[in-house]
């Protein structure tokens, strides 16, 4: 298998996060706590959580309008569950290759332009997460004397200004100055190995095929809309996990642990954010807003697991209707994805 050395290095970044954030701790009686939970709002949790596909679905058809072909409702979030499925079993987030690779088997849109547009969606998933968590810093209900890891919540802030800043700037020089930054990228490349050489400029034209998006100032203000929509419903499943467990936290608590939850995540590690997403949780709740580590952590792994089963099983059904094998998933996206890289020169 071509991606040990990532399956190696996720599991240890899994194990040292899970050790961090369980280090010192009862899991007997976390585990007590986890089983005495009212099912029914962890349930509603997960439920609200995987619906969260929905809007993402809608939000992508949005992002596919600058390709010129029309793709339906159902073809969107079934290949959203099939690589959400994919995430979770599969290293390396493969699923982000598979969610275009779905597509491109149920609809006729490219692989290469389906591509795009998930790059693009990250870019503004990131400029909506930062303005949530911008919001809930400076809101009233956030505490004044709180720290995050062990910093003061002035530099989050801090932090978080500059980063939305730079992310905006560069990408105003990227809309405006597209050819130039592909030439600069080509150039800096050439000192990388090939196959990385290739996966770079790949990954940037890719981006780059869905900038026409983002010329259309009413389109991405539409978007970014959307991406708003999408994680302020995916807070909404926090605050409802809250109640499965007694924590008596509100909206801002849920903004927060969402956005610090993303962050988490995006730490390369093993399959279905096992341990980043412990952390995320027992960084916001416990350490940021003061709730016991009992609850907190029987929160995280709760929580985790009424989000992991659901969508899951839809990935894994969905899969098996439109004949792709687990088996073989990865070498299709993998061949799928050198389909899309530039011929050599």
């Amino acid at each position: 298998m071509k991606l040990d050395w990532k399956i190696g290095l996720g599991l240890a970044v899994s194990a040292f996060f899970l050790w961090w954030t369980f280090r010192g701790e009862d899991l007997g009686v976390i585990g007590s706590r986890l089983a005495s939970a009212n099912f029914g709002w962890l349930l509603a949790a997960g439920a609200i959580s995987t619906a969260g596909g929905l809007i993402r679905a809608l939000r992508w058809n949005l992002l596919l309008g600058p390709v010129g072909v029309e793709t339906s409702l159902y073809t969107r979030w079934t290949s959203l569950n099939i690589g959400f499925m994919v995430t979770n079993v599969y290293p390396a987030r493969l699923g982000e290759i598979v969610r275009p690779y779905a597509l491109s088997r149920m609809s006729p849109v490219s692989m290469s332009s389906a591509l795009g547009t998930i790059v693009l969606e990250r870019v503004l998933d990131a400029i909506a997460l930062l303005l949530l968590l911008i919001v809930a810093l400076l809101s009233p209900a956030f505490p004044d004397d709180a720290t995050v890891l062990g910093r003061s919540i002035e530099y989050a802030v801090s932090g978080a200004i500059i980063f939305s800043v730079v992310a905006l700037v560069s990408l105003s020089l990227i809309i405006r100055w597209p050819a130039r930054v592909t030439s600069f990228v080509r150039w800096f490349a050439r000192i990388l190995p090939g196959h990385v050489q290739d996966g770079l400029t790949t990954q940037l034209e890719s981006f780059l095929s869905g900038l026409d998006l983002l010329r259309r100032p009413v389109a991405m203000l539409q978007a970014l809309l959307w991406s708003l929509a999408v994680w302020i419903w995916m807070a909404a499943s926090f605050w409802v996990g809250f109640r499965a467990f007694d924590i008596d936290l509100g909206v801002t608590a849920a903004i927060f642990t969402q956005c610090a939850v993303s962050m988490f995540v995006a730490i390369p590690a093993a399959p279905g954010f096992i341990g980043t997403l412990q952390a995320g949780v027992a960084v916001s709740v416990q350490d940021v807003f003061g709730v016991a580590a009992e609850p907190t952590l029987s929160l995280a792994i709760g929580y985790h697991i009424a989000g992991f089963v659901p969508v899951t099983l839809l990935g894994l059904y969905y899969a098996s209707k439109l004949g792709i094998r687990l088996g073989s998933i990865e070498s299709e996206a993998e061949e799928a994805l050198e389909d899309t890289q530039p011929p050599p020169h």
